[in-house]
């Protein structure tokens, strides 16, 4: 995540942050067995003082197609794409002012010897309330924006 730009390391001067806009997420590596890579899952849903991340997420509208919807447009188009976008949720950068809301810690090489270091996802996670909204209208926004380049004609 770090060497892909995901997440950054938070810099010394807003380690003191203190106006309210700061939350720490818990975090653990899932291995599969078929990738045979370790997968880092964040818990927007762990509570702090009675309060969640995901609490404080808007959940935002549901951009996602039905698939009676798909159905229905066969009958207006020849043609249907389909997708599947890998790590779509971090193809989604979040507002630098929003960043310190998603940050984490993490032991450098993942040796507990050494100091924690301070990270903050600049990316949307999987598992936040607003990331499928956001992911989808993005997507969506993409192909509005690139619209003529992919026109048929």
């Amino acid at each position: 995540m770090i060497t892909k730009g995901y997440a950054t390391k938070v810099h010394d001067e807003y380690l003191s942050r203190n106006d309210g806009k700061v939350w720490y997420i818990l975090h653990h590596g899932v291995y599969h067995p078929k990738k045979h890579k370790i997968h880092v899952v964040f818990d927007c849903g762990t509570s702090y003082q009675r309060a969640t991340l995901n609490e404080q997420l808007l959940q935002g509208a549901d951009l996602t197609s039905t698939l009676i919807g798909v159905i229905t447009r066969f009958r207006q188009e020849p043609v249907a794409t389909m997708a599947d976008v890998e790590a779509m949720f971090h193809q989604v950068k979040v507002p630098p002012e929003d960043a310190d809301l998603l940050r984490f810690l993490c032991w450098p090489d993942g040796d507990i010897n050494k100091d924690l270091v301070e990270y903050r996802m600049v990316v949307h996670l999987f598992g936040a309330t607003s990331s499928p909204s956001c992911g989808s209208y993005a997507l969506r926004r993409c192909a509005e924006d690139n619209r003529d380049l992919f026109a048929m004609q």
